[in-house]
């Protein structure tokens, strides 16, 4: 990784650059792909403040913190680059997530009109098969399963019933039930 240290309106010595460096490449925990990173120390009359923008990717993330000491300044900053970066590798996971199995559907049904309209039909294959044991649960434990393995849909049965169930998160973030029968 890249490290650039700007130094206004102070003298930058070795021990706060090094001090400086450090930290940042500590922050590659959070965040292994950092390109490069910038350190802006700054005086201005009692304030000490420490910016830091980092590249990760096709992003830049900045922050900014002012305190009455500049290696304060930096530790501060560092806590805030930090939960900047954990927060950005979430959105990054939460992306990587397969599809949901609606537009799996309808991605299979769309090839199978295009086959239909040429010469021979297109079978779907399937890319991955998943055994998977359904178990007795209450609505409101599956819901909970739901929410703890961060799934997006959960098939149970309830206990009373045999039918076969399955909760989900709708569009707007609230949780929707299909109950199957037969």
């Amino acid at each position: 990784m890249k490290v650039n240290i700007t130094a206004r309106h102070l003298e930058l010595t070795s021990a706060l650059k090094e001090y400086a460096e450090k930290k940042l490449l500590h922050a590659r925990k959070f965040a292994g792909n950092i390109k490069k990173g910038h350190i802006i120390l700054n005086v201005e009359k009692d304030r000490h403040i420490a910016e830091i923008v980092v590249s990760v990717k096709n992003h830049n993330i900045t922050a900014k913190a002012v305190a009455g000491d500049m290696y304060a300044a930096i530790d501060v900053v560092m806590d805030k680059l930090n939960k900047q970066l954990k927060k950005h590798l979430e959105k990054i996971k939460d992306h990587r997530q397969t599809a949901p199995y609606s537009m799996v559907a309808n991605l299979i049904w769309e090839d199978m009109d295009r086959g239909a309209a040429g010469s021979e039909p297109v079978e779907p294959q399937l890319e991955e098969v998943r055994k998977l044991d359904v178990k007795k649960q209450s609505i409101g434990d599956a819901i909970k399963t739901l929410d703890e393995k961060k799934l997006n849909f959960w098939v149970f049965r309830e206990p009373d019933s045999e039918n076969l169930n399955i909760v989900y998160y709708r569009k707007d973030g609230s949780h929707g039930m299909l109950i199957i029968t037969g």
